[in-house]
This record gives C-alpha cells, structure tokens and sequence, in this order.
C-alpha cells in the first residue's frame, strides 16, 4: 500500500464530513468544498491502486517471461526429439518439403476455383461491350436523355 492510497482515503473521508457539516449548516459553500476533496480522495485513491498493481506487476513479469522461456524451449527439444525418432536426422527437411508441398497444393486449388467450371480463366472469358457515355439530359419541360 502507497502513500496516494492512504492520503486519498482520508481526503474522501475529510469531505465526506466536511459535506456533512455543510449541510447540517445549510452552507453551500462547504458542501461543494466537500465533493470536491470527496472526489479528489476517491480518485488519489485510485491513482493509489494502479501504482500498486504496476509495482506489482513489475515484480512478477521477469518471472514469468522466464518461466514461458523455458516451457518454449521445453517443447522445442521434445519436438525435435520426436522428430529425430520418427523421421530420422532429416526429419526437419522432410517437414519442410511437406509444408512446401501444401503451399503449392494451395496455390493450384485456388487457380483451379478461379478458373471455374468451363475451365477458362478470367482473362479469357468474354467481356461485357462497354457502354457509351450519354450526354446529360436538358432541363425541359421533359426528361429525355440526349443521345451524344
């Protein structure tokens, strides 16, 4: 617990009473003083929390960065030795040969759903004429476009 904890607990309480005295006194000057300092002590407080549970924080984060590093290397040893039992000493190479493999496999999915059904690519199917450009209509009477 820090010092903002503290002092804004108590400035919350000090307006807290100082509203109180005011309004027992009917002045309003000493009630509006007293949310002020209320407010002011609930957020010092506040302020106090987040300081503690970044302190606290700053505390724990070193070890837990060191804990997920060594889970990290962990797994990569028991991935490699799975890998060296079940596939060999290139057993790295074959996986990537493999991830390769579907890369590719991918790729010719994608051109082959691109070319659709009539197994022609879009570069070769036929394309709409273009449409002419029509002047815009006069304001008359009536709205006929005027042919250019």
């Amino acid at each position: 617990m820090n010092e903002d904890r503290v002092i804004g607990a108590g400035r919350d309480m000090a307006g807290k009473v100082e509203w109180k005295v005011g309004d027992a006194l009917n002045d309003q000057d000493i009630q509006a003083d007293g949310v002020v300092n209320r407010v002011a002590g609930v957020f010092q407080h506040g302020y106090g929390i987040a300081r503690d549970a970044t302190d606290d924080a700053a505390e724990v984060a070193p070890v837990l960065l060191e804990r997920a590093a060594d889970r990290g290397r962990d797994l990569g040893r028991r991935v490699d030795t799975v890998v060296r039992e079940n596939l060999g000493d290139n057993g790295a190479l074959y996986l990537l040969a493999g991830a390769i493999g579907l890369v590719g496999l991918g790729l010719f999915a994608v051109g082959q759903a691109r070319q659709g059904r009539s197994g022609a690519t879009r570069s070769q199917t036929s394309r709409p004429a273009a449409r002419t450009r029509r002047a815009p209509a006069k304001r008359t009477g009536k709205s006929r476009p005027v042919a250019a």
